[in-house]
């Protein structure tokens, strides 16, 4: 198995940004230059485990959702993610959200479905 460093670096920027931290900010928390944040971020370079250790408690974040696209069923990154994004919410925003998400989640199903079907 060999690790998508550049989906990586994009869950590392996507929650740098949520967290209002410029690449030179994260640097400075983590000991690193901001030119190698943004090698880490385009996916251009690899870093030690100490770095994404440090990078994942910068961003006040569990390391499994950095990597939850390289975990296979990573049901618990998946509940961390969604518990963080309806954090801030509202009730109204929370239902609409909820519902939207298992409409989604029929509508994936019945497709997929009938894409067995087409096959046939």
């Amino acid at each position: 198995m060999s690790l998508n460093y550049y989906a990586i670096g994009q869950r590392i920027k996507e929650y740098r940004k949520r967290s209002q931290l410029s690449q030179a900010m994260l640097s400075e928390l983590i000991d690193k230059s901001s030119t190698y944040v943004s090698y880490i971020e385009s996916g251009n370079k690899s870093m030690s485990l100490e770095t994404f250790v440090r990078i994942a408690n910068a961003l006040e974040i569990p390391t499994d959702l950095l990597l939850s696209e390289q975990l296979n069923g990573s049901i618990a990154a998946a509940n961390q993610e969604i518990t963080m994004i309806l954090s801030d919410c509202s009730d109204y925003e929370r239902v609409v959200i909820v519902k939207a998400a298992k409409t989604l989640k029929t509508t994936l199903r019945e497709h997929r479905y009938l894409l067995k079907l087409k096959r046939r």
